[in-house]
């Protein structure tokens, strides 16, 4: 702590002496300097371009944007100096958050350097909009928490809202130095505004960074003092495109190779592996794959030809495939800078997505999903998982990829069953999350239950999107906590499909449990009475069951299986049982407690609407 003290005390000494002292001793000689450049008669327009220019390119080259700014308000006054710094600030923020977006940070950590951008990728992960405006002041670190904004895909929109704000500030006191220092005619107070400002900026910085650093408990003088408990505390940014596209494996489709490219300044070297369902409904799939790569091989290179592995559950069963993958990994040497592509539904994303998140503790991986749940829901998220002893998702990893890319066409290959069922997971999202869009629903389903293209597109694109925002922004991404809103209908649906054997597709499932759950709202006063009738009906008219037989079957005790689910559940969750129920449309509640009672009530009703249809 007191060498860290000292050393800033340091910097800042010297930084006074090599930038203030000068004006001190020879302010007049500076003065005249300034006067006889500003004698020279450029138009006001110029020297605004100039100025703006300059603070525009910033973002990257070693532009001295202090001195820039207090120089608009010598030269331009207060109110056009101003508009002048705030114009050219907020346009190189907009160029950095571009060069961040795009993946062009390489150049940007060689000039700025790998330390100074990590920091000010760290600051602006873990304080967010708050880093952002502090560190607008701060050389260097300006310039690298914009672009680092960009590459976290940090919202667009409030991105330019609050830098611009913090632009105008920072342009208005600035120009208000300058403006003033030339009415006084003393340029010590030009410089000395220039240095100040970006001292208190690295002030307010350093106050950020400690909330959110690695704090460490002294040791001890004393070796017989108790030592203080000590805390770690860090924070990894995550960030991955979700791509829609059509043609995926075209050669002038750039989406796959802009997706292995950007991670690594070498080759990509990637294994491919491929649904086997889907290899043999697309026999030309493994050829375009490999044309592909041929036709991109400065960039890309498959280390062998797409590997099949089985679909659905059956990759799923334990461990019966997973050493097969690891094999396939160790036998081309595949690490930690290398790809895994995963080409399939939701299952063989979740076993080759945990095959590879444990493989060197974590490699590289890229999603394709295939069918429409994968697309609109599972193959988008953070998770992956295999079933253990009858037990759905039971050994798994939090390990988000590194892109998701969905390709519509593969959609047009899917059996009609699976494609139908796929949309009961976009109801369920819109029943806790979004109104609007169950509406909507409503209005389409016989446009979905024919797969209209311009309908099924936008359904899975809405859903991805609130599923992303659930994951991104709910506050819980890697499920600490007991809440599982993107569970509703669930505890059921995994129950029902363990007793049918997998033979409830696991859509289906959860259309079930969805029919249940509302009816169940219904009956304890949390949904208005007869939107259970309408939510089942929107089941019906789109072609999803809401009824199994499964339902009522029986253990050995003479108990509903049923039940065992929510038991099940609550093991899962951990801690409290935490299930999610609704309100009204478009608003999920979580409750802690399901009376038995009420659930043998709602199957009763889901069997009596099925023998009366």
């Amino acid at each position: 702590m007191k060498s860290s003290l000292l050393k800033w005390i340091f910097l800042f000494i010297l930084l006074m002496a090599v930038i203030v002292l000068p004006f001190v001793f020879f302010e007049e000689q500076i003065e005249a300097l300034v006067n006889s450049a500003i004698g020279a008669h450029p138009s006001e327009s110029i020297l605004a371009a100039l100025i703006g220019g300059a603070l525009t390119l910033d973002v990257v080259l070693p532009v001295p944007s202090s001195l820039v700014n207090t120089l608009a308000g010598v030269s331009l006054g207060f109110v056009v100096g101003t508009l002048v710094c705030w114009a050219g600030m907020t346009l190189g923020c907009l160029f950095g958050y571009w060069i961040g977006a795009t993946g062009g940070t390489a150049l940007i950590r060689r000039l700025m350097g790998e330390a100074e951008l990590a920091r000010a990728e760290s600051l602006a992960v873990c304080r967010g909009g708050s880093a952002l405006v502090v560190m607008r002041a701060a050389p260097v670190l300006a310039e690298a928490s914009v672009i680092a904004a960009g590459a976290a895909r940090y919202p667009l929109r409030p991105f330019i809202l609050l830098t611009s704000l913090a632009n105008l500030g920072i342009g208005a006191a600035y120009a208000g130095i300058g403006a003033y220092a030339w009415s006084t005619n003393s340029f010590l107070v030009a410089f000395a505004g220039a240095v100040g400002i970006p001292i208190l900026a690295y002030a307010g910085m350093r106050a950020i960074s400690r909330l959110n650093g690695i704090a460490i408990g002294a040791l001890p003088a004393d070796p017989d003092s108790p030592i203080e408990p000590q805390a770690c505390e860090f924070v990894v940014p995550y960030s991955y495109p979700v791509v829609f596209t059509r043609g995926l494996f075209d050669s002038a489709n750039p989406s796959l190779v802009d997706a292995l490219a950007s991670g690594s300044a070498d080759k990509a070297k990637c294994v491919v592996l491929v649904d086997d369902g889907v290899a043999r409904a697309d026999p030309e799939l493994e050829r375009r794959l490999s044309v592909y790569f041929s036709a991109h091989a400065d960039w890309i290179t498959l280390l062998e030809a797409p590997w099949r592995v089985p679909g659905g559950e059956a990759i799923k069963h334990g461990f019966d495939h997973i050493p097969d993958l690891y094999r396939l990994l160790i036998r081309h040497g595949v690490d930690r800078h290398s790809y895994v592509i995963a080409i399939g539904g939701g299952a063989v994303l979740d076993a080759v997505g945990f095959a590879a998140a444990t493989a060197h503790r974590g490699i590289r991986h890229i999603r394709i999903p295939t069918t429409v749940l994968s697309q609109n829901d599972s193959g988008v998220g953070v998770k992956n998982a295999v079933n253990f002893d009858g037990v759905k998702n039971y050994v798994g990893t939090f390990a988000p990829p590194m892109a998701v890319l969905n390709d519509f066409e593969f959609l047009d290959k899917l059996p009609r069953r699976e494609r139908i069922a796929g949309i009961a997971e976009a109801i369920k999202v819109a029943l806790i999350r979004d109104r609007g869009f169950f509406l909507w629903l409503e209005k389409h389903a016989e446009a979905l239950s024919r797969f209209e293209p311009r309908a099924e597109e936008h359904m899975i694109r809405r859903s991805a999107e609130l599923h992303l925002r659930q994951i991104a922004r709910g506050g819980d991404p890697f499920e600490s906590g007991s809440a599982r809103p993107l569970d509703f209908g669930h505890w059921s649906a995994h129950k029902l499909e363990a007793i049918t054997q997998h033979e409830v597709r696991h859509g289906e499932a959860v259309a079930i449990g969805i029919a249940l759950d509302a009816r169940y709202s219904v009956s304890t006063g949390l949904l208005p009475a007869g939107e259970d009738q309408r939510i089942a009906e929107l089941l019906d008219r789109i072609g999803l069951p809401t009824w199994h037989p499964a339902l009522e079957e029986q253990g050995e005790d003479g108990a509903p299986l049923l039940l065992q689910g929510m038991r099940e559940f609550q093991e899962h969750l951990g801690g409290a049982l935490t299930v999610t129920l609704l309100k009204e449309i478009g608003v999920g509640i979580e409750v802690h407690e399901m009376d038995e009672a009420r659930v043998l009530d709602a199957i009763s009703w889901l069997k009596a609407r099925s023998a009366a249809a």
